[in-house]
């Protein structure tokens, strides 16, 4: 069975004035890169170039061309950019019928993600070409979402306002 996780606001957010997650531009790019996280001269390796028109990208990396399609996250839903831990979410307590405390434990522990930021889009990038609606990241967002909702039963925010 697959882990549980529960977010979390990260502990120098909580401890920051800040009253909301940093936003991000994650981007999703055809190679491995054996590094995950922030790098302090990013503009010197990373600097694409947008064209707003069509919500595409052209960079450079490595020498190879790449180009960049910008996926929105559906509406209702918010991207989280989180960071495991070993934390482990405390279960729950509730009254009995004799007023007495009992500890209610859930089947499995479910372990503490903690959310460093936020994003509202995703650039898929591809090799000389703009990665195509069938891409599995690009499906992956626009369509398995969708087909989870159905799924589900869930009604989108577009069912909602026709239907009223």
């Amino acid at each position: 069975m697959p882990d549980m996780y529960a977010f979390q606001a990260s502990k120098q957010d909580s401890t920051s004035e800040k009253t909301s997650a940093e936003t991000y531009d994650p981007n999703i790019l055809p190679c491995r890169i054996h590094h995950d996280g922030p790098v302090e001269s990013a503009g010197r390796f990373w600097a694409p170039k947008t064209d707003e028109k069509d919500n595409t990208s052209t960079a450079h990396f490595r020498g190879r061309k790449l180009r960049g399609r910008r996926v929105a996250i559906p509406d209702g839903y918010q991207g989280v950019i989180a960071t495991p831990t070993e934390r482990i979410l405390p279960s729950s307590q509730t009254i009995d019928k004799n007023e007495e405390l009992v500890e209610v434990q859930p089947e499995e522990p479910v372990k503490i993600l903690e959310t460093q930021g936020t994003f509202e889009h995703v650039m898929v990038w591809g090799h000389e070409n703009i990665p195509a609606a069938d891409d599995v990241y690009v499906k992956g967002v626009e369509e398995w979402i969708r087909f989870a909702e159905t799924m589900h039963g869930v009604a989108s925010v577009d069912e909602e306002t026709t239907s009223a």
